[in-house]
């Protein structure tokens, strides 16, 4: 009898033990909507596991608060809820989940995370063999009408994904298709398209496991184009992602969504989601930057807490069938689109607060001049002909009041309307020892509207990097076809002794680039650009991104 009953103590003693060594955390790898988290401590109880509160959670967008007896979380766009250590339920957005309460190791609280997942709309998937859990959001929905300018194709996930979709098609057969990261497939109907080209039908599939990734596809019977439309939160806390189907070739400009995507005191950016086939055309007043819209947006602007940026206000105003983007600036600042690939255009706001590291010479030279007055516009009733002698001096005083409030020391080979011949004007920068020399032209070409675009010229191969920083910085910020950098012997460049360039922004007897040189906005945008380009040159403000060169 004491052998049985000193046997049954052991088998009692090993049984608390096991169970002891169970509750113990156990490095686990999360997911979380696609974002991993390894070696995470998490303690594995009755099928659910548990993870402490931590970074993790930031990858749901969630706030969270600790108190002696719970947590109180917050979710995106919607009201906090409170969650304690000893809770079966838990009331969030409205309704009332059954969960499995909090556990509590001294003084850090241990989420569970299938309850967490119930609460938010999330799916979790546990792989308890390997050490493995994933939160992603099930899709719901798949809807689809057919617009003017396309497809327009709307899937609704159970929480808010963390990164746009990624777009692309694929050819034999003609197909585009929209990654979602972090999502998980579920069963859903799909609608048919019938009677439409080229859009023959639409699939899915979870393309991926780790990462999560659903693919949704729209099959043609020729090529097709896709983009992103926008992004909305239903009230209820799922996600809408809009999607734009259309065919590849003569397709029509569409607008989407207008995101802010940051704000600061010293810079601000806009995305504006579409195609634009000829562009947009910016306006700035003062503090006013006004957008005209080749379309009114399919959405609305998306709302946004400006707080204390650069920004202060901003909206979408439709007058006499005309769209546009108003946004009100704290202070002025200059303004310029950027492409972003797939998704349309970005629109750049920021203050030029670099300053140069030193002080260095630049010798601004305004091309042409007194009885040389270089191009002219063609005569056209009713508008005064342009001519290329004035612009160029009205641009080059707009980039040495530019140049000297970022710390520069400017130098003009004229200030006025006087002819100074070519020998003199080298003379002027090799003599004060210049550190750069820029000539200010605009060009024109044998046949009106024949030629337009922009080009930057140069001789010495000191002088290409000067060159390609100011052809950079005009292609991005006045928007023109760029023409590109040519090597030429011109007087000026080839007989100065610093780098030295010519610029030629654009075609003074090109009718669209004319009417763009009549608005003092877009010549404050070229000698803008130009300043931009020696500030780089000489690493005085970080490098223009190149994307959408």
């Amino acid at each position: 009898m004491r052998c049985l009953h000193f046997g049954m103590k052991i088998a009692l003693l090993a049984i608390f033990i096991g169970a002891a060594i169970a509750q113990e955390p156990v490095p686990t790898r999360l997911l979380v909507l696609g974002e991993s988290f390894n070696d995470l401590p998490v303690l594995w109880e009755h099928e659910e596991p548990f993870a402490p509160v931590g970074k993790w959670m930031s990858a749901l967008q969630l706030q969270w608060v600790v108190r002696d007896d719970g947590i109180t979380i917050k979710t995106l766009g919607k009201p906090s809820f409170f969650w304690s250590s000893n809770a079966a339920t838990v009331t969030a957005n409205g309704r009332t989940v059954e969960v499995t309460p909090l556990r509590q190791q001294g003084e850090e609280f241990l989420v569970p995370l299938i309850s967490l997942a119930k609460i938010l709309g999330l799916t979790a998937i546990v792989n308890p063999e390997k050490r493995v859990i994933k939160l992603v959001a099930p899709l719901q929905s798949v809807e689809a009408i057919q617009t003017e300018i396309g497809w327009l194709v709307t899937l609704t996930f159970g929480y808010p994904l963390n990164s746009f979709p990624k777009t692309g098609t694929l050819r034999q057969p003609d197909r585009a298709y929209a990654d979602f990261f972090g999502a998980a497939l579920t069963a859903v109907n799909l609608p048919t398209p019938t009677g439409a080209m080229p859009v023959t039908g639409f699939r899915l599939g979870q393309f991926s496991d780790d990462p999560p990734i659903v693919r949704f596809v729209a099959d043609a019977n020729q090529p097709l184009s896709i983009g992103v439309a926008g992004r909305d939160l239903t009230e209820d806390g799922r996600e809408r992602w809009h999607l734009v189907l259309q065919p590849a070739v003569n397709r029509p400009q569409w607008v989407g969504q207008i995101l802010l995507r940051e704000n600061t005191p010293e810079r601000a950016t806009f995305l504006l989601l579409g195609w634009f086939g000829s562009g947009l055309k910016l306006r700035q007043e003062g503090k006013a930057l006004i957008v005209s819209l080749p379309t009114k947006p399919l959405f609305s602007i998306a709302p946004s807490d400006f707080g204390e940026g650069l920004v202060q206000a901003a909206l979408v105003e439709t007058e006499n069938g005309e769209a546009r983007l108003s946004v009100a600036l704290r202070q002025p600042a200059n303004a310029h689109f950027r492409a972003e690939g797939d998704l349309g255009l970005a629109l750049v706001i920021e203050v030029t607060r670099q300053v140069a590291r030193q002080m260095r010479l630049i010798v601004v030279d305004a091309g042409h001049g007194g009885k040389d007055p270089g191009a002219m516009s063609p005569p056209r009733p009713g508008k005064p002909q342009l001519v290329e002698k004035h612009l160029t001096l009205d641009i080059a005083f707009r980039l040495k009041r530019l140049l000297e409030e970022a710390g520069y020391k400017v130098l003009m080979t004229r200030t006025e309307d006087v002819y100074v011949p070519l020998p003199e004007r080298v003379a002027i920068a090799n003599n004060s020892q210049a550190d750069a020399f820029v000539s200010v032209h605009l060009n024109s070409f044998p046949q009106p509207g024949a030629q337009w675009g922009t080009e930057v010229y140069f001789w010495t191969p000191q002088s290409y990097p000067l060159a390609e920083s100011i052809y950079r910085n005009l292609l991005a910020i006045i928007g023109r076809k760029g023409n590109g950098i040519r090597q030429r012997q011109l007087y000026v460049v080839r007989h100065t002794v610093m780098p030295s360039v010519l610029v030629e922004p654009c075609y003074l007897n090109h009718p669209e680039e004319e009417e763009l040189l009549r608005d003092e906005n877009f010549r404050e945008k070229i000698a803008y650009a130009i300043c931009r380009g020696i500030m780089e040159f000489f690493g005085d403000l970080r490098t223009l991104e190149r994307r959408g060169e």
